[in-house]
C-alpha cells in the first residue's frame, strides 16, 4: 500500500542489456509477456518453470516484477526476454539483489535461466549467460557473488554453469532438493 501519491523511487536500476553479435534483449514486462508464455507453452521439460508455461501465471509473474522488482530493498530484480537473430530465444533472471550489509548480502546476486526446447543444447544459453555475467559485473560494482541453483537431477544446467565458471557452493547453503553454484568476479 502506497501512502501517497508521489511516485516511489527505485532502490535497483536495471541498464537495458547492449546487443551483442546474435543477441539481443528485451525487459520483461507487462507488455510482452506473452512472449514467456509463448517460449514454454508447450515444453515438457519438468525442469522449466509451471508459471511460465500458462498465459494467466506468465502475466502475473510479469506484473509483479514489474511492481516490485526495483522498490524491494532485500530482493531486487529485473527479468529480460534473450532473442537469438531476432527470435525470441528465452529468458535471464536477475534476482535477490539487495541494500542488506548482514553477511554480505549487497555483494551477491543470483540468476536463472530458461531457453527455448528447439534451441537448447546448441550452445546458445552459454554465450547468453557469459555474456549475462559480464553485465552484471559490469552495471553492478558491488556484486561480488553470483549465484544461481538448479534441482540435483537438471544435470544439463549443472553442466552448464559450470562451464560458464560456476563452481559447487555448499559451504553457504544445503538442500535435499537444489544444488547451488557461485561464480566469484574476477
Amino acid at each position: 500500500m502506497q501512502l501517497s501519491n508521489r511516485p516511489r523511487e527505485p532502490y535497483f536500476v536495471f541498464p537495458d542489456i547492449p546487443a551483442y553479435k546474435e543477441l539481443s534483449f528485451e525487459k520483461l514486462t507487462s507488455a510482452n509477456f506473452a512472449q514467456l508464455y509463448l517460449l514454454f507453452e508447450s515444453d515438457e521439460n519438468p525442469f522449466t518453470d509451471t508459471q511460465f508455461k500458462h498465459y494467466d501465471s506468465a502475466k502475473e509473474y510479469a506484473n509483479n516484477l514489474e511492481q516490485y522488482g526495483a522498490y524491494s530493498t532485500k530482493h531486487g530484480g529485473q527479468d529480460c526476454l534473450f532473442l537469438w537473430n531476432d527470435e525470441y530465444a528465452g529468458i535471464l533472471h536477475l534476482y535477490d539483489l539487495s541494500l542488506e550489509t548482514f553477511a554480505e548480502n549487497n555483494r551477491r546476486c543470483w540468476v536463472g535461466f530458461a531457453t527455448k526446447p528447439v534451441l537448447r543444447k546448441k550452445g546458445i544459453t552459454k554465450k547468453v549467460l557469459r555474456y549475462f555475467i559480464k553485465y552484471i559485473f559490469k552495471n553492478y560494482p558491488l556484486i561480488r557473488y553470483v549465484h544461481s541453483m538448479t534441482f540435483k537431477e537438471n544435470l544439463p544446467a549443472q553442466g552448464l554453469l559450470k562451464a560458464v565458471g560456476f563452481r559447487e557452493d555448499d559451504a553457504e547453503r544445503m538442500s535435499m532438493v537444489h544444488v547451488f553454484y557461485v561464480r566469484e568476479r574476477e
